[in-house]
C-alpha cells in the first residue's frame, strides 16, 4: 500500500540548479555551500537559504564560477 502524499507549496524559495550530478559535485570542491543548502529536490538541485542567495552568489564568483540568478514571480 502506497501512501498519498499532498503536495507542499512553498513561497520565496532560492533554487540551485546545474547541469548534472558531477558539475554539482565540482562545485562543491570549489566551495563550500553546505552552509547554504536547507533542503534537496534531486541530484541537480538544491534549495538554498533565499536570505543568503547573495552571499552564495559572490562566493561563486570569487572562485571564477558565474551563476545565472533569474527572479520569478516579482
Amino acid at each position: 500500500m502506497t501512501e498519498e502524499r499532498t503536495p507542499v507549496v512553498h513561497k520565496n524559495v532560492a533554487v540551485l540548479r546545474v547541469s548534472d550530478a558531477d558539475a554539482l559535485r565540482e562545485m562543491a570542491l570549489l566551495v563550500s555551500i553546505d552552509d547554504f543548502i536547507i533542503g534537496r529536490i534531486s541530484d541537480t538541485e538544491l534549495v538554498i537559504d533565499p536570505s543568503r542567495v547573495k552571499a552564495l552568489v559572490e562566493l561563486l564568483e570569487s572562485r571564477g564560477l558565474a551563476p545565472l540568478v533569474r527572479r520569478v514571480g516579482e
